[in-house]
């Protein structure tokens, strides 16, 4: 083996890096986004049997907790009465370069992203 091959081999190498790198990053954000949808899913559940036991949501209730802390889920209750919620999941550390920024999800099933970067169907993945 030639010095020339071996540049060209460590050249391609390098180029083949450089492209899969940054694909895999993003298909490990999307990957951790299910994380998000998961427990935003179950708190929603778990707000809907307060909802079907009391009579209204409560949103000190439900806090799924993140497998691998890439997501933090948060409530915002839109009245007092108990009748609405708003479930937030924010990116938390490296998660948070995600383009979909934080998820959400209400009480009507309503899906929603912070960022203006993408579209609701491409980060809820089509749920």
């Amino acid at each position: 083996m030639t010095l020339i091959e071996l540049v060209i081999v460590v050249a391609v190498i390098g180029i083949l890096v450089t492209t899969a790198v940054p694909s895999y990053q993003t298909y490990m954000l999307r990957v951790h986004r299910t994380e998000a949808i998961r427990m935003l899913l179950q708190a929603s559940m778990c707000q809907e049997k307060l909802y079907a036991s009391r009579g209204s949501y409560d949103t000190t209730k439900c806090q799924p907790g993140s497998e691998y802390g890439r997501y933090q889920i948060t409530y915002s209750a839109e009245d007092t009465g108990g009748r609405r919620y708003i479930a937030s999941a924010k990116p938390v550390g490296v998660q948070q370069t995600d383009q979909c920024g934080s998820l959400s999800l209400d009480q009507n099933g309503t899906r929603r992203i912070s960022s203006a970067k993408a579209s609701v169907t491409k980060c809820w993945g089509g749920r």
